[in-house]
């Protein structure tokens, strides 16, 4: 199915990590509203879409990079429990080549990657694959909309998955990822999370990342929403608040984009990920911070959380290092990832 005319249109996209965004009246006013339960499946999942149904969104499934050799599901599962993950992240093999491959290096079929999935599947657990990121070479940058569309089949095809986050913080077209994703999910009924950088502690969503959201509603794909709340600037009120502003005026940007939907389901469609101890600019998140997120998530009846990254999630430099294979703050190992696996009970 080609789509030939978008809202946004040929529009290029540039969109850098920064913080998220929430006003202080706009949650209170939020906060007024009833909660809706712990972790409610979104509007935009478990609904048929034609004849296909779409699976429902994971409430807890943090990021992990299955490639690296730093962290095993298997062992994360037996310390805490947790079972389902986002396998991150699927970038194209190089500029002008729309191959996906685990971290823009390593095939689909890496054997390391195949035992994760393996070992995830014999525990009875659920993967998310995800796509794009902070850095690396984009599928979405590099590929046509019918390659694009083929790219993401294969990832989920690898993992066996059927669950898509799309993580968008660079440079994108709105139609070839708009078109892609819409054909996506008319084919096979997946669901698809679109994950975006916010603009600060106040302002929401970036223009970009919301055109993009316009974009893909236009081309009649339903999504959820995830927004990182990380590397903001969060001077005075403490960085777990900020975290929680932050997320609260995304949900005002949904509501705005799906101006039909009620506030619950609006919040049912958002899901929210931190960066796990020391951020790459601005702000530590403490298991305290963590907990006052995810208290006010269950408040809000978000549809899920996330966190990067599970391979984070150990205290092995505890000086304040920002580090791929740990938090940069004195901790226990997979302590976020245990306080992380209770909003879904």
């Amino acid at each position: 199915m080609r789509l030939h005319r978008l809202t946004c249109a040929t529009a290029a996209l540039l969109l850098l990590l920064g913080g998220c965004s929430g006003d202080g009246e706009r949650d209170a006013k939020r906060a007024a509203e009833p909660a809706v339960g712990a972790a409610p499946s979104p509007e935009p999942t478990g609904n048929a879409l034609g004849s296909t149904t779409i699976p429902e969104v994971l409430p807890v499934a943090p990021y992990l990079d299955p490639a690296s050799g730093t962290a095993d599901a298997g062992d994360v599962a037996k310390a805490t429990g947790q079972k389902d993950f986002t396998l991150a992240y699927v970038l194209a093999r190089g500029a002008g080549d729309c191959t996906a491959t685990w971290g823009g290096t390593k095939p689909l079929t890496d054997p390391a990657v195949a035992a994760q999935v393996a070992r995830i599947e014999a525990l009875g657990g659920r993967t998310v694959v995800a796509t794009g990121g902070e850095a690396g070479t984009y599928l979405e940058s590099t590929c046509r909309a019918d390659q694009l569309t083929a790219a993401y089949a294969s990832a989920l095809d690898a993992a066996g998955a059927n669950r898509l986050d799309v993580d968008i913080e660079q440079e994108v077209t709105i139609d070839t990822v708009a078109e892609a994703l819409a054909t996506l999910q008319k084919d096979r009924g997946t669901a698809i999370t679109v994950t975006l950088p916010v603009a600060g502690v106040t302002e929401g969503l970036t223009g970009p990342g919301i055109a993009l959201l316009k974009g893909i509603k236009a081309a009649g794909a339903r999504v959820t929403v995830n927004a990182l709340t990380m590397n903001l600037d969060a001077a005075g009120g403490g960085w777990g608040r900020a975290m929680t502003l932050a997320a609260g005026a995304v949900g005002d940007d949904l509501a705005a984009i799906w101006p039909d939907t009620g506030s619950a389901a609006i919040y049912r469609m958002l899901g929210v990920t931190p960066m796990i101890g020391v951020n790459n600019t601005g702000g530590t998140t403490a298991p305290d911070d963590a907990q006052y997120l995810l208290d006010w998530a269950r408040h809000k009846g978000l549809g899920f959380v996330r966190f990067r990254s599970v391979n984070r999630d150990d205290g092995d430099c505890g000086n304040g290092t920002v580090a791929a294979d740990c938090s940069g703050i004195t901790q226990t190992k997979y302590q976020f990832t245990a306080e992380f696996r209770k909003f879904a009970s």
